[in-house]
């Protein structure tokens, strides 16, 4: 394999070389002397630019004059980043995709790296994250607040590591960058189409200079309010043959002997069997219709407050010492109102109803299901609230002379998320006549008729009450000496060196119910456990004996126009209830129960706190010169980090097992809770090195190559154990992980013909060493041989590639003066990957599109200002080990769109939209019509001004 891998880098390498060769020539045969010329009038007749295109010269200009390959976005002008959402804005970098929650975007995948493969800093420091693992939910800072975006492709010694795919750095602004005093506010309303609702979003910024310009104060806030509704459809449990999961199938008895049979050898042995697969004489049928089909309604109100204070002092040229803090809080709190159909036979299905009809598409699929004799229908509501806040404080001061620069910087980032169990997923029963999922027509969604529809009078039983949650504390501390020496030499232009030191605490803590089906089966499980109750609700409900629920519960549906624009007939809404009724219906049935029982408590052992502690140093230095006449520079260092891992929590002690002849426990000390600390720690050596070649004034040639890490998932270094007496297994998680490890290889020919235009072209390649997988062994523990699972390094790795071309052109030079201020972006990447490990082969990474563009046209002119967007990313999996195969995320793409006008020097009027043909979001199993999840999220609108002083 290391050999493979060998020759697979020089032949990468040569390769490298030669596109790189044929890309210079063809460029440098097509430059005219036109642009040329106008390049040159450019030069000398200089024209200051605000709006678009002052942004994307500044982008242009920061990625142009770098040191190493990096994609910037600059906000357009104070207070106005091009997207209001920071990932929504990231999306248009090249090489970007992202996920969306309930349609706004949130997280980030690099180069086909997601998750914990990026690092997100603010202002060149460690944030901390809400988020349990490592990734950074980019929704949760307001674009009002930052004035640029930096996504650092390539590392460099003086940058944090742990970004295989990424580093990417949010800036915001210092006073003394923007002079002068400088007033901003803008103002708007945010209309949400499927809500119908209106709601408010404000901003302002306040800097000013004072003792000469030698002091700077800044500040800025953000208010924002937002409802989004979503309309899903999802489709769980696939019946998939080749993965060995046949017993996904639908019992029908088509002979009309009254049980379903199954003759799988077709001798006339005809048995009853609840894991039957389909076979010669078998009345268990393969169907297109999933297990599970569930609809739901979610309406969710979101708010974000955000705030920014920056300090500078300058008392003279040699030092500069700045303060800066970040604050954002972001609430979310909605319902999911959903309505599910159980279409499978299996043992903990209890109350399947009885198929009476089907039908089979041209493989022999079930494509059409009637469902009779009083089938039961379940009403859900689910709801995931987020009561997020985070903050950082920095301060810095850096002192210069003409030889040496020294920076120290040292800050705290702080990240909570708020939950004490306050995530619901509760589902009631209720009866209908019959109910028909359709497949037929061929559309990706079924058509669903209940009889009669459901409403908030007729009867419903209780049956599934499941609170959760899980609260995250996230600090960061850092403190980073940097220094820099300036030789007297025309080769070794500049020596960079630092040591830092930085210690993050992740804490967790986890709350569930014990036991959400407590009141499920009419008390079966109350009476098991000893809880005395009145039985005077209980009644039948078709095959199921439940508490009757006081028809005061529920509430009538609250959203028309279910899944507008998506073909098919859904169900007619159908009623949610009001949580807080039906919990206090458990109390008058059993208080003690539904306190012990249903309400959320701690658990301990999926709870825990990982602390990392990292010391590090690095050398890197800077060469210049020329070759021919063409100037190039050499930055060449290397990175220093040890990790130390400490993982603390709790956990079940299997040694303390004891069985009896039967198997059985004896006794109950192996269930106590004993504290456990484990440490680890890994030494890290991370040599880089960035070569840039002016092979022209406006063409840049660029070589890159690093070796480069990215830490385990947090929860993988947890203490949590679960040990299973029935089966012998204990499941882990492993605080003693590796990183993964990679060398990667990057290459780009960038440019620059204009002030405002670009045309790039890049290759990179990443080997990655190693991954965590889940395995099995044996294990002695306590003297006996137990199975056990958990994440482990593994033998294999994995290797990606990939090709990104960058497109900007503004055509003044080309057009009549009544089109200048025309302009166009356009991006494409295409990217691949392939694993070592033979069970994964032929899937791409988790979240890796293969293909993604971008296309941005805008148009400007002293007072109108016009912008459209399209992104699109190809299709990804998101989970390899699905319920029926690979589930797959659909190739999406959405055009948002924007306009303002200049009333004024002062006064600008604007309106923005997203989505704005309403696009499909989509997953599938295996196959593209097993649809596992279709949503429809509408359109947002906003109209505002903006004031300018």
């Amino acid at each position: 394999m290391d050999m493979n891998r060998g020759k697979l880098n020089r032949s990468f390498s040569r390769a490298l070389l030669t596109v790189s060769t044929i890309a210079l020539m063809t460029n440098l045969n097509a430059i005219s002397a036109q642009d040329n010329a106008a390049a040159e009038d450019e030069a000398f007749d200089e024209i200051v630019v605000t709006g678009v295109r002052s942004s994307i010269k500044k982008s242009l200009d920061l990625k142009r004059n770098a040191e190493n390959i990096v994609d910037a976005i600059v906000a357009e002008d104070i207070g106005k980043f091009p997207d209001e959402n920071l990932a929504e804005a990231l999306q248009r970098v090249t090489g970007v995709t992202i996920t969306r929650n309930r349609g706004e975007g949130q997280n980030i995948t690099v180069r086909g790296l997601g998750d914990d493969y990026n690092v997100t800093t603010l202002n060149g420091r460690r944030l901390a994250s809400e988020n349990s693992g490592r990734d950074f939910n980019f929704d949760m800072i307001a674009s009002e607040l930052v004035g640029a975006l930096e996504v650092y492709k390539t590392p460099q010694a003086d940058l944090p590591e742990g970004g295989i795919g990424s580093i990417v750095n949010i800036k915001t602004r210092r006073p003394l960058e923007l002079g002068d005093f400088a007033l901003t506010a803008s103002a708007k309303g945010i209309y949400e189409s499927r809500t119908k609702d209106i709601n408010p979003h404000g901003s302002f910024l306040i800097s000013n200079v004072f003792a000469d310009g030698k002091f700077g104060a800044l500040f800025s806030a953000t208010y924002s309010k937002k409802t989004l509704r979503e309309d899903t459809y999802i489709g769980e449990g696939f019946y998939d043959p080749e993965a060995g999961n046949g017993w996904i199938t639908v019992p029908f008895d088509a002979d009309g002997n009254g049980q379903i049979n199954n003759d799988l050898d077709g001798s006339g042995d005809i048995n009853d069997d609840e894991n039957a697969d389909i076979g010669a004489g078998s009345e268990y049928f393969e169907a297109m219709i999933p297990g599970y089909v569930r609809y739901g309604n979610a309406q969710d109100t979101r708010k974000r407050i955000g705030f920014n204070l920056a300090l500078q002092w300058r008392p003279s040229d040699n030092l500069d010492v700045n303060f800066d803090g970040v604050y954002s809080e972001y609430k979310t709190n909605g319902t999911d109102y959903q309505l599910s159909f159980v279409n499978y036979d299996e043992s903990w299905t209890p109350g399947i109803p009885t198929v009476t009809s089907i039908d089979h598409d041209s493989e022999g699929r079930i494509n059409y299901l009637e469902f009779g004799n009083s089938p039961i229908v379940e009403v859900l509501n689910t709801s995931l609230p987020r009561k997020a806040t985070t903050y950082q404080a920095g301060f810095n001061i850096v002192w210069t002379n003409d030889t040496l620069t020294f920076d120290l910087d040292a800050s705290h980032s702080k990240s909570e998320n708020k939950n004490a169990g306050d995530n619901r997923y509760i589902v009631a029963r209720g009866i209908v006549d019959s109910f028909v999922i359709d497949h037929t027509a061929g559309n990706l969604l079924p058509n669903v008729t209940l009889n009669p529809s459901l409403d908030e009078n007729q009867p419903f039983g209780a049956h599934y009450s499941y609170n959760s949650g899980t609260a995250i504390i996230d600090k960061v501390s850092e403190i980073k000496l940097k220094g820099k020496w300036v030789p007297n030499s025309d080769f070794l232009t500049a020596v960079d060196f630092g040591v830092g030191y930085s210690e993050q605490s992740k804490d967790r803590e986890t709350f569930a119910s014990r036991n959400p089906s407590a009141y499920s089966n009419g008390g079966q499980y109350l009476t098991r456990d000893g809880y005395a109750f009145d039985d005077s609700s209980v009644e039948s409900f078709g095959p199921l004996n439940l508490f009757r629920l006081p028809n005061d519960i529920f509430v009538a549906p609250t959203f028309d126009n279910f899944l507008a624009g998506e073909p098919g007939t859904p169900p007619a809404p159908w009623p949610g209830f009001d949580y807080d009724r039906l919990f206090a219906h458990y109390q008058s049935i059993n208080a003690d129960a539904a306190n012990e029982l249903i309400k959320a408590s701690f658990r301990a052992d999926r709870s825990f706190k990982i602390k990392e502690q990292l010391l590090s140093a690095y050398v890197k230095a800077k060469f210049e010169n020329e070759i021919g006449d063409m100037p190039y520079l050499l930055d060449m260092g290397v990175r220093f980090v040890e990790t130390k891992v400490t993982s603390s929590g709790v956990k079940r002690d299997a040694s303390q097992v004891v069985l009896d002849e039967n198997g059985e426990a004896v006794g109950d000390s192996w269930r106590n809770f004993v504290p456990v600390e484990t440490e680890g720690s890994y030494f890290d050596v991370l040599p880089s090195l960035n070569f840039r070649l002016n092979l022209r004034e406006d063409l840049i040639w660029r070589v890159a190559a690093a070796k480069v890490m990215t830490r385990p998932a947090l929860d993988q270094l947890s203490p949590y154990e679960n040990v299973n007496i029935s089966s012998l297994r204990i499941d882990r998680s492993n605080p003693d992980l590796d990183p993964f490890r990679a060398n990667q290889l990057d290459t780009t020919l960038e440019w620059y013909f204009a002030d405002y235009s670009a045309l790039t072209v890049a290759l990179f390649y990443k080997d990655i060493q190693s991954f965590v997988s889940t395995k099995d062994h044996s294990g002695d523990v306590g003297g006996r041989t137990w199975n056990i699972r958990q994440p482990e390094n593994s033998e294999f790795g994995a290797s990606i590639k990939g090709i990104e071309l960058s497109y900007q052109q503004t055509f003044d030079n080309w057009l009549p003066e009544a089109f200048h201020g025309l302009g166009m972006q356009v991006n494409y990447t295409r990217t691949s990957s392939s694993f070592d490990d033979p069970d994964y082969e032929g899937l791409p990474f988790t979240g890796m599109s293969k293909d993604s563009y971008n296309l941005v046209g805008y148009y400007e002119n002293d007072k109108l200002q016009l912008r459209v967007a399209y992104n699109w990313r190809g299709k990804y999996v998101e989970s390899p080990d699905a319920w029926g195969g690979p589930e797959w995320v659909a190739a999406y793409g959405q055009v948002d769109a924007s306009a303002s006008y200049r009333i004024t020097e002062q006064i600008t009027a604007f309106a923005e939209i997203s989505n704005l043909t309403n696009s499909r979001y989509q997953k599938y199993v295996k196959r593209e019509e097993q649809v596992s999840y279709l949503s429809r999220f509408g359109r947002q609108i906003s109209v505002g001004a903006r004031f300018t002083f």
